[in-house]
């Protein structure tokens, strides 16, 4: 599996020390991709939805006022993809009235996920773990949720939102007869859900992992496995604050008399804070197999070498006598001097009896460790 590893700043705005807060970039990172939008307007009779494949589309749109006609029980959703158009970003930032302080956030691809009122608007930063082929992606999405509207913004195109867009195309759905805050948790709700997916994911990959350790232990496998444990602590990294994100949003602990979320969302909204403190417990079992995986490793390459070294270590002991007969015969004493000076030496089959003795210890020594157990089961 390929990790998209960013660096420690990268998708960080960077601007001089003492800037402004709430400063906008003036030109685009390489970092952002192409600017796309969807807009979606319904209620519990119709739906109008209108796609803008280019900036400049939704930017011509936006002075003609997009709420224009837009009903009283009506919900808004317009979806932003990429933000490399800066400035079509900002019409529709002030279009919404949405705070600077929350856009410059937007534009940090990295930040933290959080929940927070600003004035009449509540915003919230969530990271959506997707994987596009065989690359894990952890993009940031941003919601704004107010008064019939909800704006998201996405670092580029493709996310977990499909099925709500289609539970929406099709009428008599629950959604299309509740307000814009059961909208709001359904986008939620998908992007908790559309981690099991990346679990599973990772789940096969550490069972190969497993397999791997056990009957291979090769440095290439030890690389994976540190590459599993640190994509496992960027997972978790990403997803553990969003628990605290609903958490906020859930038990209501913002600073304001105002409750975006209606008693007959919250029910769900609990639903989904169980998923995710779910998903938090098995990222920690995955975290923790991937940390075994390293002593596995160990283990096997130690019982490898332990092998080859039992190995070694009876072919030696077989060698040991075979080495000292070769050796006691192979000393030049000359029997024609004394009787005592080996007279094996004169023996007419002294050659083929000396090879007998070498081949009948090595055949004995061979039952007996096979007898205990040393070459095997006996």
């Amino acid at each position: 599996m390929k990790i998209k590893r960013a660096r420690l700043l990268s998708g960080f705005l960077k601007k001089p020390p003492g800037t402004a807060p709430g400063t906008l970039p003036e030109e685009a990172s390489q970092d952002f991709h192409p600017t796309t939008a969807q807009l979606i307007r319904y209620d519990d009779a119709q739906l109008n939805e209108t796609g803008y494949e280019n900036a400049q589309a939704l930017a011509t749109d936006l002075p003609r006022d997009l709420s224009e006609g837009r009903g009283k029980n009506d919900v808004e959703w317009l979806n932003i993809d990429g933000l490399q158009n800066i400035e079509t970003i900002k019409q529709v930032s002030a279009h919404y009235r949405l705070n600077y302080l929350a856009m410059e956030d937007v534009f940090n691809l990295h930040h933290r996920p959080k929940a927070e009122i600003i004035d009449d608007t509540l915003f919230l930063i969530m990271r959506m773990p997707i994987l596009r082929g065989d690359e894990l992606d952890n993009e940031q999405v941003s919601l704004f949720l107010k008064d019939g509207q909800l704006v998201t913004f996405q670092e580029q195109r493709g996310d977990s939102f499909g099925p709500v867009r289609e539970r929406l195309r099709n009428g008599g759905k629950r959604i299309r007869f509740l307000s814009a805050d059961y909208l709001a948790y359904t986008l939620i709700d998908s992007i908790v859900d559309g981690v099991f997916p990346v679990l599973d994911y990772f789940d096969g990959q550490l069972v190969s992992l497993e397999e791997c350790v056990m009957e291979a232990p090769e440095k290439d496998v030890l690389k994976d496995v540190y590459q599993m444990k640190r994509s496992l602590r960027s997972l978790r990294q990403s997803i553990w604050p969003m628990r605290e994100v609903l958490q906020t949003i859930l038990f209501e602990k913002l600073d304001t008399q105002v409750s975006f979320f209606s008693d007959s969302t919250q029910p769900y909204l609990r639903d989904c804070y169980d998923h995710l403190v779910q998903i938090i417990d098995i990222l920690e079992t995955m975290q923790e197999r991937s940390s075994s995986l390293i002593d596995l490793y160990m283990s096997s390459v130690s019982n490898r070498m332990n092998e080859v070294m039992k190995v070694l270590t009876i072919i030696a002991t077989i060698f040991i006598p075979l080495g000292f007969i070769a050796g006691l015969y192979g000393m030049n004493f000359d029997p024609d001097v004394s009787p005592y000076n080996m007279p094996e030496l004169s023996w007419y089959y002294g050659y083929p009896i000396a090879i007998g003795l070498m081949l009948f210890i090595a055949v004995g020594l061979v039952a007996y460790f096979w007898k205990k157990g040393w070459l095997g089961k006996s």
